[in-house]
């Protein structure tokens, strides 16, 4: 694959992962290109570590320094890890930018993105009434983001994926909509 196509694949996943939709409420006008202009420079060789620990303390780094970027009434923590946790997942969904930085062994370390549709389905889940209120994705922080995503891992250990995916079974979709069987072909497939 050639550098020129592989830029324009990681700008194309960029613009995808931050639409409007994604940050309505969270910014100013602005919010979404600034938001995928960085996704779009970001250097995803960085993300090629050897460990979950590194994983972790690279995926905070960057969402510090991703706040910065966004526009004065965007700079949130919770918005800004949303958008790279978005980005993150599409980019190990796309084999060909996946493959060119060397990405495939992320995936168990990805977090899902936060939303109100992954909250509230996470808390329909055995235990997930004991999981802090939701407030908004803008009201998010690490601490509370770390409690949802601890009880996703396993949630999504239960049935049998990674939590990244977790987000494929609520979005827009009410969690008692995914049947026993769909349930079941997804575990299979994997």
């Amino acid at each position: 694959m050639n550098k020129e196509l592989l830029n324009l694949l990681h700008t194309r996943v960029a613009n995808t992962s931050v639409g409007a939709s994604t940050a309505r409420g969270m910014g100013p006008k602005g919010t979404v290109k600034a938001a995928s202009d960085y996704l779009a420079r970001l250097d995803l060789r960085r993300f090629s570590v050897q460990s979950e620990k590194e994983f972790r303390r690279l995926l905070n780094r960057v969402t510090r320094a991703y706040i910065k970027k966004l526009p004065a009434g965007a700079q949130r923590w919770g918005p800004a890890r949303k958008f790279l946790n978005i980005f993150l997942r599409d980019v190990t969904y796309n084999k060909y930018l996946c493959s060119a930085y060397g990405l495939e062994h992320i995936e168990p370390w990805l977090e899902v993105p936060l939303d109100s549709h992954v909250a509230n389905g996470l808390w329909k889940e055995d235990g997930g009434k004991d999981l802090p209120r939701w407030k908004t994705v803008i009201g998010l922080d690490a601490r509370m983001s770390n409690k949802y995503q601890q009880f996703a891992a396993n949630v999504a250990a239960k049935k049998g994926i990674f939590r990244v995916h977790l987000d494929i079974y609520y979005w827009r979709h009410p969690h008692e909509a995914v049947s026993k069987s769909h349930q079941r072909t997804l575990k299979t497939r994997r």
